[in-house]
């Protein structure tokens, strides 16, 4: 059981160290500075309006107490209705204040909506930003699932605890202060003294009592985002799913980790039913004791009781409403700081290859690579070795095999020459003058062509998939690289044609379908260099024959390089490079009549079987 659960732990390369660090709420800061500073005119009148609105809500009792100080003063006799027209000021004074409150209130609401929408919308696209430029090595070691949950549900619970959390924050300590600053102003130091008392000790017991809650809170906030990420992972590999038909064991399994979230929330549940009793206790008892005094003090006749209690009690009010509104404003602030440290854990890392590299030289065409010195082992295993120190030249016009075993480094090669990674020594020179790391990656990657062992198709139609290689591109030069690709045929036998939706990943088209898309893309691009990594590997023998026939004709003056266990893929190459195993390099070159007839690595491959 305990194997199980680290293995399943392992799965996600993101797991939070559940506590709410000041780290945390440092990221959270920082995502709120980098806000304010884009939109500061939104930012400050977000503010300057909530502290705006707090301060007419502090002022409103004010008009009332003066009203009844007239009443108790002057009684009922004077002009209309027995009142003064002083008394009626108070009135407009209230009823002005209540009209500019609704506004306020209005324009509060809206501009920390707003706010929290941009910084939002400002963090998905700061992911995938970072995502785009991030090494293909990044996507090697993180659940794509986890990407999503952060791109997605983070962001949303980043821009939700914001909004509950600033505005709450600056009108509670706004209403506080104003609140307390006019009751002593007004001279009621008893009134004032026990709600300063009061106050101090709710937050300090409340924020003992959410010291136990952050965490636990935190705990499910991430067990949750684990669930979320598993069913991500799950219905994109609905397939091998149904394939082994366990269905049942998925159910039970999603429902075992859904238990493990409900027993986490049911605690942080219980810490906020505690948390609300000891705000709602306390409150309802700061109300009667306050009542409770001006009781005494109108027994022993004091007759401005009235106005007294007219301005401490909606101030009071006030500042029970600040404390209880203390609950929510605690828990927004370590959903958002925690949102904001799984956000950084994505932005923050810094990619060692630049694919805009601003000073990158642009190249009009690839005539010539050259492999000088060249070693490379993968990142994180770099004490393995994959391809030891290599020299070696692709020339324009000619075409280029790799065979050797799995694990030999065939596709290392294709990597390197389309910069997934870049050597740990040596250089790629372009051109024999260029260095491949100072070239403008996009630039660079418009004369590659790439055909992949397992394509990549989005979900969309043809028109939108094929058109990638080449977004100018006409339909009909679609439809000739499709003809070329012997896809063309097939599309038309579909209902709605090219503009068939092709569904997640390519869902409705079978392998071999799938590398023709792919293949169609190169045809269009018409690229400098081809790099062919078991590019038919799933087609059939008829139509792998006149795929190749095509892009034998496409290959012509270009480069490629083609990597690939079919013997009719590399039989008629200018140069096959062989590769031994566990990362002995380059063991032989040379053509495949040459080869054949020569004792060595490549005729041990061709005569096991592995060349056919």
């Amino acid at each position: 059981m305990t194997k199980q659960k680290n293995k399943l732990n392992s799965l996600f390369k993101f797991d939070s160290d559940k506590k709410f660090t000041w780290k945390k709420m440092g990221s959270f800061i920082k995502i709120m500075n980098e806000a304010a500073k884009d939109n500061m005119f939104l930012f400050l009148s977000m503010v300057f309006i909530t502290i705006f609105d707090a301060l007419l809500a502090a002022l409103l009792p004010i008009a009332s107490s003066e009203m009844v100080k007239i009443l108790l003063n002057n009684g009922t006799p004077g002009s209309f209705l027995g009142m003064t027209m002083y008394w009626y000021s108070w009135i407009y004074v209230v009823l002005v204040i209540m009209s500019v409150m609704l506004v306020a209130e209005y324009f509060t609401n809206a501009t920390i909506g707003l706010f929290s929408v941009k910084i939002e919308v400002m963090q998905r696209n700061k992911i995938l930003i970072s995502l785009v430029n991030q090494d293909v090595e990044f996507f090697f070691d993180h659940v794509s699932g986890n990407i999503m949950t952060r791109l997605v549900a983070d962001t949303q619970g980043l821009s939700l605890g914001i909004q509950q959390f600033v505005t709450n924050i600056i009108y509670c300590v706004t209403g506080l202060v104003a609140s307390l600053t006019i009751l002593f102003l007004y001279g009621q130091f008893l009134v004032g003294g026990i709600a300063l008392g009061y106050i101090f000790a709710v937050i300090i017991i409340a924020t003992i009592i959410f010291i136990f809650f952050r965490r636990k809170l935190i705990i499910a906030f991430d067990i949750k985002r684990d669930v979320d990420t598993d069913m991500t992972d799950r219905i994109a590999n609905i397939s091998l799913i149904k394939a082994n038909g366990l269905e049942e064991y998925e159910i039970q399994r999603l429902e075992k980790m859904n238990n493990r979230y409900n027993r986490s929330s049911d605690v942080v549940v219980s810490l906020s039913a505690l948390l609300n009793l000891w705000i709602t206790i306390t409150t309802s008892f700061l109300s009667t004791f306050i009542i409770i005094i001006a009781a005494l003090k109108a027994i022993s006749g004091d007759q401005s009781i009235m106005s007294d209690l007219v301005l401490a009690l909606p101030l009071l009010s006030q500042m029970v409403v600040a404390i209880v509104m203390l609950v929510p404003t605690l828990r927004a602030a370590a959903r958002a700081s925690n949102s904001a440290d799984r956000i950084g854990q994505l932005t923050e890392p810094i990619p060692e290859i630049d694919p805009n590299l601003e000073n990158g030289k642009l190249i009009s065409s690839i005539d010539e690579i050259e492999f000088v010195n060249l070693q490379f082992a993968y990142p994180k295993k770099k004490e393995k070795i994959i391809l030891p120190t290599m020299n070696f030249t692709f020339k324009k016009g000619r075409s280029y095999a790799f065979v050797g075993e799995t694990g030999s480094g065939k596709s290392t090669i294709a990597r390197l020459l389309l910069r997934f990674y870049d050597p740990i020594q040596g250089e790629i020179i372009i051109n024999k003058k260029d260095k491949l790391t100072e070239l403008n990656l996009p630039n660079y990657l418009s004369h590659v062509g790439y055909v992949e062992q397992e394509p990549q198709i989005f979900f969309g139609d043809f028109y939108e998939n094929i058109r990638y290689a080449k977004f100018d591109a006409t339909d009909e030069e679609i439809y000739e690289a499709c003809k070329k690709a012997k896809l063309h045929d097939f599309i038309l036998t579909l209902p709605e044609g090219y503009k068939t939706i092709l569904g997640q990943r390519g869902f409705l088209l079978s392998g071999g379908q799938k590398q023709r898309l792919v293949i169609a893309r190169v045809f269009l691009k018409n690229p400098d260099l081809i790099i062919l990594d078991e590019a038919t590997s799933a087609l059939d023998n008829i139509v792998e024959k006149e795929i190749q026939a095509q892009l034998n004709e496409l290959v012509v003056g270009k480069t490629s390089v083609t990597i690939a266990h079919r013997l009719s893929t590399i039989k008629n190459v200018d140069e096959i490079i062989v590769l031994g195993a566990n990362g002995t390099g380059i063991v032989q070159t040379g053509t495949f009549e040459d080869l054949i007839k020569t004792e060595g690595h490549f005729k041990k491959l061709y005569e096991a079987g592995l060349m056919k």
